[in-house]
């Protein structure tokens, strides 16, 4: 298991699911895991163990924290039904207990040494490539977690990811059944086809003033004006600060001298061990027996690595001979890890108690970090003292904008002050697509009655991409319908396309008409002034031809007696489509190499084991008893 978890942390897909574990723990934090200690009420129950309700709160107010965040700046929490994404989130808890349940009654497992050395490979906890217990601890604080609640919420992920991996490993497809879905995917197809273009008939198509008039006062809501405010503002932003920033050469150096210590004083430890747990089943002095007796025949000249196979009962490193990898200080619990670094290269420890059992530890390598030239690194480390700067002098700023602003009855004296210009826009709405109003910061106080009524400023609004913006209301105007002179030639265009449209399709349709009757399709597109082409062989994911037509030939049926379909349509730029199958040809899974075989078997075999755990998952389900409290 140790080495599995540890493999799977290298790729690109196991970073970023390392980043999605930390926010989906933040829902399911300590709360989750602790359950109803201390008279906790619970919400739900699960085969009667209690969900509890603080644990609901919690995942209901990260999940929204998490959409609002996927929203971005235009983010509304208005617009979240709190019904149903309650509802949702604890049918997630809910699952989560039920799988849990599942997974533990079958007896599956995860070490403490196996989540450990995950933990140590996350690289969100790493600074410069080295573990570091500050930043994983200032990482899990800033997501609601406690090292402790992470980890169990690590060991409940992993528990119940066990069935998923087994019954996708498991899954299997034969070769008829491969052939069939080559058959099928890898089919080619041969057709002809020819465009009726709208825009060819824009200039022929007359529309009146009465059609446009008459076509206004039957739509007029659709032209409606929204309610909008003319403004003021004073924009402020870190660009802003920026230019007159600079950093002397003394005080990289004195940087750089700082970061050599952390350099110079970080280290890893290559170290192998042998576990003899301390449980239910084996009290502390048989287990202490037991350590000792490996230690004497250490002593006597067995091979460590073949020990550790025989009896270590750490089942992540056992079958490793007892490998735990390469580690830095903070990663192992603390008796475990002051043992580790007290030894020499080569050198086994004493028996060591942890709250896991008694260790023996061999430490096989010491892996010491180098420190980089100052020529190497000073770029980086200017950047970051002029990154920190202008933070600085941007965030003086911003607070002496919103304490002057709050103190002014305008925006004169914070702008004459700051030395600041004052923007003005009109007819700014909820419709606004300005970069500064567009923003649902702005928008949730653009009609604010004390901003309306009271003619303040608006408090300092900030973004995360650096900026901030405060603004009066200068004036307000009422909802209404837009003039007619103001839309009359977007609805005579409107129209002019319309009619194009439709006279583009009445030639199209003429022309499926003669096809359908059997006459050859390049004589007719010559007799009509068009071009009748003609596609050969082309598969699903072509990209010699448009794919709206290339997604309606591939929908279209071989009739069995060898006839032409025929297919005519509007496309979504408004010509005409005319697309005629002239034949299609199945993939042949002999034309492909043993990789691409196998390629395809690994992805088909997934595909079902995900199907297969899915009908898991229903099962556990049904058969757990669940109240909704």
């Amino acid at each position: 298991m140790l080495q599995d978890i540890k493999k799977s942390t290298q790729g690109i897909t196991a970073k970023i699911v390392v980043g999605l574990i930390i926010t989906t723990f933040a829902l399911f934090g300590v709360e989750s895991i602790v359950g109803s200690i201390g008279g906790q009420p619970d919400i739900a129950e699960v085969n009667g163990e209690g969900v509890p309700e603080s644990s609901y709160a919690r995942a209901l107010e990260m999940k929204k924290r998490q959409l609002l965040m996927q929203m971005g700046e235009l983010a509304d929490p208005d617009l979240i039904n709190d019904a149903l994404l309650g509802a949702s989130v604890l049918d997630g808890l809910i699952e989560q207990e039920v799988l849990t349940q599942d997974s533990e009654g079958k007896d599956l497992y995860v070490s403490d040494v196996a989540i450990d050395r995950y933990i140590s490979n996350i690289d969100q906890f790493k600074e410069q490539g080295v573990f570091s217990n500050d930043r994983m601890n200032s990482v899990l604080r800033s997501a609601g977690l406690t090292l402790s609640s992470y980890k169990e919420s690590l060991r409940t992920e992993f528990l119940i990811a066990q069935p998923r991996s087994a019954l996708i490993a498991s899954s299997f497809v034969l070769p008829n059944e491969r052939a069939e879905v080559i058959a099928l995917d890898r089919q080619s197809r041969t057709f002809g086809s020819l465009t009726v273009p709208r825009d060819a008939y824009l200039e022929s198509v007359v529309v009146s003033d009465d059609e446009v008039s008459a076509f206004y006062a039957a739509n007029k809501a659709d032209y409606k004006k929204p309610k909008s405010v003319d403004v003021s503002f004073i924009e402020i932003s870190q660009a802003d600060v920026s230019s007159g920033v600079s950093v002397s050469d003394e005080a990289v150096l004195s940087l750089y001298e700082t970061e050599k210590e952390a350099y110079s004083s970080s280290e890893e430890r290559d170290a192998s061990h042998i576990l003899i747990k301390i449980d239910e089943s084996r009290a502390e002095a048989d287990a202490l027996a037991m350590i000792a007796e490996v230690e004497s025949r250490l002593a006597a000249g067995e091979e460590f690595g073949v020990l550790a196979k025989e009896l270590s009962e750490d089942e992540g490193s056992a079958s490793s001979g007892g490998s735990l990898g390469a580690a830095a200080k903070g990663v192992y619990v603390a008796d475990f890890e002051q043992a580790l670094f007290s030894l020499e290269v080569g050198q086994t420890s004493k028996p060591v108690k942890t709250e896991f059992g008694y260790h023996l530890i061999r430490l096989d390598e010491v892996i010491e970090s180098g420190v980089p030239d100052f020529a190497d690194i000073e770029d980086s480390l200017r950047q970051r003292l002029i990154k920190d700067k202008v933070s600085l002098a941007y965030a003086e700023l911003a607070e002496r904008l919103s304490d002057i602003s709050y103190a002014s009855s305008g925006l004169e004296e914070p702008a004459e002050e700051l030395d600041l210009e004052i923007k003005q826009l009109a007819g700014v709405s909820e419709d606004s697509q300005d970069s500064v109003f567009s923003t649902a910061k702005v928008q949730r106080q653009l009609f604010a009655d004390e901003l309306l009524n009271d003619g303040v400023n608006s408090e300092l609004l900030e973004y995360e991409d650096g900026s901030a913006v405060v603004f009066r209301i200068d004036a307000f105007n009422e909802e209404g319908v837009k003039p007619f002179e103001e839309v009359a030639d977007e609805i005579r265009a409107q129209l002019v396309e319309g009619k194009a449209e439709e006279f583009a399709a009445s030639v199209g349709q003429a022309f499926v008409v003669r096809l359908s009757a059997g006459e050859d399709a390049k004589m007719i597109a010559e007799d009509m002034g068009f071009t009748w082409s003609i596609y050969s062989g082309l598969e699903r994911n072509s990209g010699e031809v448009d794919q709206e037509n290339l997604s309606k030939v591939f929908a279209m049926k071989s009739d069995a007696d060898g006839s032409k379909g025929v297919l005519g349509f509007v496309s979504d730029s408004g010509d005409f489509n005319v697309v005629q199958l002239v034949d299609v040809k199945p993939g042949d899974a002999s034309s492909l190499d043993q990789q691409e075989l196998w390629s395809i078997s690994k992805l088909l075999s997934e595909s079902l084991g995900g199907v297969d755990y899915q009908s898991y998952r229903a099962v556990a389900q049904r058969l757990a008893e669940i109240e909704k409290i």
